[in-house]
């Protein structure tokens, strides 16, 4: 109930202010990418946090084999963002093999 809250307040807080300077037509204004992210987040079960001033996009799943325990994961913004256009190439290219960090066939 508390993050719903958060979210709604994060939203109009976001709509209610206006830009400082116009903007060309078509383009995007961070208000418009933050509730773009917003959105986003909560469609794929992400809840929208407040830590130590900090916004952070946090998510629990089941651990493996387990109906009880969960695993949490929080994200900043620059990591959600990350995490979701590795995620656009792993899908734009299937046939590419996936290259772990370190580990070299």
């Amino acid at each position: 109930m508390r993050a719903t809250l958060l979210t709604i307040s994060l939203l109009i807080a976001a709509c209610a202010e206006t830009p400082a300077a116009k903007t060309p037509a078509g383009a995007a204004t961070d208000h418009d990418l933050d509730a773009q992210r917003v959105a986003e987040a909560i469609k794929h079960g992400y809840k929208v946090t407040n830590t130590d001033g900090e916004v952070l996009y946090c998510r629990s799943d089941f651990a493996t084999a387990s109906h009880i325990r969960k695993n949490t994961v929080c994200l900043t913004a620059q990591q959600l963002d990350d995490l979701d256009q590795r995620n656009q190439q792993a899908l734009d290219s299937p046939n590419r093999p996936i290259v772990m960090p370190g580990k070299n066939p």
